[in-house]
């Protein structure tokens, strides 16, 4: 798969698989694809060249009506949680139901209630996303995914911005909806590498745009591949350049 922005070739030949009912967790540098390969997969953004396949369903030979209708067996956390200012927490969560379900508003509010519930957020239902911290932003956001009971559900670094402490709480959130939904694939962008180690089942690393290593954390908690351990570590000297 291929795509440009211009004169940057943002992917350049990308070939990668998620594994179903799993947590994938997307590494690399900055620039690299990361977001971009994950707008792909949720069909809001289109290749250049190349197919993305959610199943056995190629999403660009889909009609309009059909691809928004298999988005909505995705869900989606973004950066910054992408909160509607002018509504409450709970309308937030409850818009993509009053959008797109059809559900009678009494089930609306029992479902609503339900996802703020299970990460720990029904207190916060009626004040304004301004009046939450970073953290609580996160969960309303991960709320907001989880209220469709989505199949595939993506995480835009989820951390990022928070401090250790909230960041470990933040994984553990992650890890804790994978397993109370079973069947859940999980699919994780981040450059967050203690993170990645705690959570993922499965990481992909991106480099140039391409699927540069790919296996379980142990395997790149303790290769030798050069460009891996660069990338690991942190370090400065090795074969990706830093300028």
């Amino acid at each position: 798969m291929r795509k440009a922005f211009g004169r940057f070739q943002v992917l350049d030949g990308l070939d990668m698989e998620i594994p179903r009912g799993r947590i994938t967790v997307i590494i690399g540098r900055s620039g690299t694809g990361k977001s971009v390969t994950l707008k792909h997969a949720m069909g809001l953004m289109s290749p250049d060249e190349g197919q993305v396949f959610v199943g056995d369903r190629d999403i660009w030979r889909l009609g309009g009506a059909e691809r928004r209708k298999l988005r909505l067996r995705f869900g989606m956390v973004f950066q910054n949680a992408a909160l509607f200012d002018s509504m409450s927490v709970f309308d937030n969560v409850a818009f993509v139901l009053r959008e797109h379900s059809g559900l009678a508003e009494e089930q609306i509010h029992a479902r609503v209630r339900a996802a703020l519930s299970d990460v720990g957020l029904l207190f916060a239902a009626d004040k304004n996303p301004s009046e939450l911290s970073g953290g609580m932003r996160k969960r309303a956001g991960l709320a907001r995914a989880l209220v469709h009971t989505p199949e595939i559900l993506l995480y835009d670094e989820p951390t990022t911005g928070l401090d250790p402490i909230l960041t470990a709480a933040v994984d553990k959130l992650i890890v804790d909806t994978h397993r109370a939904h079973p069947g859940l694939t999980t699919l994780v962008v981040s450059h967050d590498m203690q993170a990645c180690f705690r959570i993922a089942d499965h990481v992909v690393m991106l480099h140039e745009g391409r699927k540069a290593a790919e296996g379980p954390p142990s395997w790149f908690q303790s290769t030798e591949d050069a460009l891996v351990r660069q990338f690991v570590e942190g370090r400065l000297d090795g074969p990706m350049t830093v300028e």
